[in-house]
């Protein structure tokens, strides 16, 4: 009874004290938002992080149905280690099948993070070398990258962490893997942090999408020479709404693009290019209006583009330089406007307008 007394009172008070109410409303929103575990390591220059698990079970498990039980410790920075029982799995279609080390789904303890004082995004998307080797994990570095490009374009796209990773066998059984790596952003805390209302329940047309948002991914893609997407069956995209009813389509999976050229990446067959570093919008044909601001968005950021690759300190100065002619390589199209018409404007025939 008594409870109940208070709580009238109290409303009474709120609704005869506008100032008062303003106030309470006020102090609710601007409660300060809880970190993630990646909003801390994409404040990191390299953070180590070490993972044991039973390394043959895992790897025997390339069907991706099962979670295993492994250890994360994470070396930050200032040398601050928290080690944390977690579950992971492989992920991936074509690397978790083709490669001798698939990629993984990390995901923490939701109970594990709350105790840190941290929010409740709890996956991430971990890349590392397909098999040991420079040559292999120069394309991690390369992809890392590709990543990085698509953020200096757009806070809409997802975030990538470089790390120091050594996977350990739990058993000994087999030697440790110590590479380079990096964490993925997960799509829940992508529409977390973009105060989006859903993602992919299903994929959709083209019609469906911010048209500046479809444009600049799909121009985005051309950019880095990949045609490893597919609009319908979300294949490489996650399709996010946001609060406002905007639909915007997010790009991932760059080892098969021109700017990656992995050894193992080959175009389709059905496309009209004979390797991966050859050019080919993969669209609808777009209007010059639609493509004037994105356009404007690239020549504004080329610097920005280009500076992102040359700070890169983890490839080698070759490394870099290609990346960066491939760039310059777009930018000479971007600049002609016959090739901008060739290229853009009518790039397909009309059985192939419906099928991205």
């Amino acid at each position: 009874m008594m409870f109940l007394r208070l709580s009238f009172c109290l409303l009474i008070l709120l609704i005869s004290s506008p100032s008062l109410f303003s106030q309470v409303q006020k102090d609710t929103l601007s409660k300060p938002k809880k970190e993630s575990l990646l909003d801390i390591l994409v404040t990191q220059e390299l953070p180590r992080v070490a993972l044991e698990m039973d390394l043959k079970m895992l790897f025997d498990d390339r069907r991706m149905m099962n979670y295993q039980k492994a250890v994360a410790t994470i070396t930050f920075d200032d040398g601050e280690v928290w080690t944390d029982d977690i579950k992971l799995k492989t992920r991936g279609v074509y690397r978790s099948q083709k490669c001798d080390n698939p990629p993984l789904k990390l995901k923490y303890k939701k109970k594990m993070l709350k105790k840190r004082g941290l929010n409740k995004n709890n996956e991430f998307k971990l890349v590392y070398p397909c098999r040991l080797g420079k040559d292999y994990e120069k394309y991690v570095f390369k992809e890392y990258l590709v990543y990085k490009l698509n953020n200096v374009l757009t806070d809409r796209s997802l975030r990538v962490q470089l790390i120091d990773l050594e996977i350990r066998d739990s058993l000994d059984n087999l030697a440790p893997i110590t590479t380079k790596g990096f964490l993925i952003e997960h799509r829940e805390e992508l529409i977390d942090r973009l105060g989006a209302v859903m993602s992919d329940a299903k994929c959709m047309k083209p019609v469906h999408l911010s048209p500046y948002d479809y444009t600049l991914f799909q121009v985005f893609q051309y950019f880095i020479g990949n045609t490893d997407w597919l609009l319908p069956t979300c294949k490489n995209c996650e399709i996010v709404s946001l609060e406002s009813g905007e639909m915007i389509p997010v790009a991932y999976d760059f080892d098969f693009s021109g700017m990656v050229n992995t050894e193992y990446a080959i175009p389709l067959s059905s496309l009209p290019v004979k390797y991966v570093t050859d050019r080919y919008f993969l669209g609808h044909e777009k209007s010059m209006a639609e493509l004037a601001p994105v356009f404007a968005l690239f020549q504004e950021k080329k610097a920005t583009l280009i500076q992102t690759i040359s700070d890169f300190d983890y490839l080698s100065k070759a490394e870099k330089k290609q990346m960066i002619r491939y760039i310059e390589s777009f930018y000479r199209i971007l600049n002609k406007p016959k090739l901008v018409k060739r290229e853009f404007v009518h790039p397909m025939g009309d059985g192939m307008k419906e099928d991205y």
